[in-house]
């Protein structure tokens, strides 16, 4: 269980387009498992269909950054009977580094009872 103080980030999907046809409809928590610059591997309750032209976006938050993502769907997989993602971010250098950030502040949210020492 997080203590208040620790920090954590959640991720929200939404379908943003098939084909030609854009859609504005409802983002969906899902269960992140792995983040990195250039995607993201989530756990899901239900199946999302993969295939060339569907685009999904990405809201991910950290309570200090909040950063809008678009992507497409790698593979999928079963993990103890929920869906299983690996995406990749259509996304520039900016929030790629925008990402970095979020994952120092968690690390360092982990880390701050653990007074880190100095080498010298």
């Amino acid at each position: 269980m997080l203590r208040e103080r620790q920090h954590q980030i959640t991720v929200r999907i939404r379908v943003m387009q098939i084909g030609q046809l854009t859609i504005h409809g409802k983002s969906h928590s899902v269960t992140p498992l792995e983040l990195v610059p250039s995607g993201l591997v989530f756990l899901c309750p239900w199946e999302i269909p993969i295939h060339s032209n569907i685009i999904l976006g990405y809201e991910i938050d950290d309570n200090v950054d909040h950063i809008l993502l678009s992507g497409h769907i790698e593979s999928r997989g079963l993990f103890y009977g929920r869906q299983l993602y690996h995406t990749e971010f259509h996304t520039d250098g900016d929030k790629k580094t925008r990402i970095v950030g979020m994952l120092n502040r968690m690390m360092f949210g982990h880390s701050e009872s653990n007074k880190m020492s100095l080498y010298n």
